[in-house]
This record gives structure tokens, C-alpha cells and sequence, in this order.
């Protein structure tokens, strides 16, 4: 999967938006608040999916080792980095899906 697939899958989320995110690009929700559920690196060699639930960033990673990793902010885990060049999009789907309903988009 390269980033133009990644990106197209996050803005087929409905209303999702991309915006500069300091050195990164965002993929948000919809409306004022337009909360982050996902960022890419400026390379696009790696997507940052913001999972909330901890049961399920392990099952990520346990499923998909070697692609999906645990992402810290500072000492906090706050969801997974996927590693594009070997993500099967179904996996890049899915994470990005689940990232927008716990963050509060439709269901998606």
C-alpha cells in the first residue's frame, strides 16, 4: 500500500478532511472540533491511526506484526503505526474506520 491509497481510504470516510498537522498531514472529522483520527508521515511511509480501545491495538498488533506497532505519545500508548509498504488495505480499512467511530464520526 503506498500513501496516496492510505489517503484515499481516509478521505472516503464521510466528511473527513486533511489538514497540515505541525511536521505531519491529518485526517479529521468533520465540523468545528475536527478531531484527529489519523496522521501520516511527511515521507508517507508510515500512517498513525488513533485506536483508543487497548484489547483491541493489541489484536492489531498481535494480527499484523511487523506492520502494525504500538504508538506512544510520550509514555502513553494512544494507538498504531502501520508501516504502509506491507499494510494489506483491508487492515489499513478497518483501523481507519475504527478510529473514526471511537473518535466520533458516523459509523463508518
Amino acid at each position: 500500500m503506498n500513501a496516496q491509497q492510505a489517503r484515499a481510504l481516509a478521505l472516503g470516510l464521510p466528511g473527513a478532511v486533511e489538514k497540515p498537522h505541525h511536521e505531519l498531514t491529518s485526517f479529521r472529522l468533520p465540523g468545528a472540533k475536527g478531531r484527529i483520527f489519523a496522521t501520516m508521515t511527511p515521507d508517507g511511509t508510515e500512517l498513525r491511526v488513533f485506536i483508543k480501545d487497548e484489547d483491541s491495538r493489541d489484536a492489531w498488533i498481535d494480527r499484523e506484526a511487523g506492520v502494525v506497532e504500538p504508538l506512544f505519545w510520550g509514555a502513553k500508548r494512544c494507538g498504531v503505526k502501520l508501516l504502509l509498504a506491507n499494510a494489506r488495505p483491508g487492515c489499513v480499512k478497518a483501523l481507519l474506520a475504527q478510529s473514526w467511530r471511537e473518535n466520533g464520526g458516523p459509523d463508518a
